[in-house]
């Protein structure tokens, strides 16, 4: 839909310091044969979901997003895309889930994590983002080894 660029995993962080005593998740989204990079800061349980899925770890009970992957295919319907489709002071994220059932395509607004979840657990899934998105929020990855800009999330250790 739109202008929408092929985005993917590119480092998940489930634990950061969020401030205040705090922490965080973080997901990272590197733009395919680009550059640019979203950096999503999410919960710790959806962190988690996203780690486990993104390094193929086996799990010993499904958890939420395998429940509803089930779900979704004993629905006859797949997950096609999950869509990064707006942000809101660089911070806050929106974004979409796109099934696919027979003909139709059906699409559930969702938190970008979870559609970053479920895509992740489903074959042949894509994980897109808007061009505006990656305009307004991206940033231009630093290459590897390198600290990011202090105003940036970074360094993000152990990336190829």
């Amino acid at each position: 839909m739109g202008n929408d660029v092929e985005v993917s995993v590119c480092d998940v962080r489930p634990a950061v310091p969020a401030g205040a005593g705090q922490e965080a998740g973080l997901v990272a989204l590197r733009e395919v044969g680009g550059v640019r990079e979203l950096h999503i800061v999410i919960g710790q349980p959806e962190a988690r979901a996203i780690h486990t899925a993104w390094l193929g770890t086996p799990v010993a009970r499904p958890g939420t997003w395998d429940l509803f992957v089930s779900t979704i295919g004993l629905l006859d319907a797949q997950v096609e895309r999950a869509a990064i489709t707006a942000v809101l002071d660089r911070r806050h994220f929106y974004a979409a889930i796109e099934l696919r059932r027979g003909h139709d395509l059906i699409r559930l607004d969702c938190r970008a994590s979870d559609a970053i979840a479920l895509a992740l657990r489903t074959m042949g899934a894509t994980i897109v983002a808007d061009e505006q998105v990656l305009a307004d929020a991206g940033i231009v990855a630093p290459p590897p080894g390198a600290p990011a800009p202090p105003d940036q999330i970074g360094p993000w250790p152990g990336r190829p």
